[in-house]
């Protein structure tokens, strides 16, 4: 770790990150470019291709309509990449 490492905000860090991304796929694209300088490259790349993918679902109208049907589904993509995260990750070790 650098002396000079930059706070980065609560909102950036994984788990608040990616339920801002299932939520909400524009803001969450919109946070990566604002905190830019502030995050590591590591994470600017996955929050990044996160909320592409998840932008281009919402373009897409992938996504069902209405509110119940949006928030259920964004909470079911979500749990699939953090349990498909888990395993891959499990297996390089």
């Amino acid at each position: 770790m650098e002396n000079n490492e930059r706070k980065i905000p609560a909102y950036m860090k994984n788990i608040p990150f990616f339920f801002i991304a299932a939520l909400a796929a524009p803001v969450a694209m919109l946070l990566v470019f604002l905190n830019w300088s502030k995050i590591t490259p590591q994470m600017r790349s996955n929050h990044l291709i996160f909320s592409i993918l998840m932008t281009l679902l919402y373009v897409s109208k992938i996504l069902p309509d209405g509110t119940l049907k949006l928030l259920l589904t964004a909470l079911a993509l979500t749990l699939i990449l953090f349990v498909t995260y888990i395993v891959i990750g499990g297996k390089r070790k």
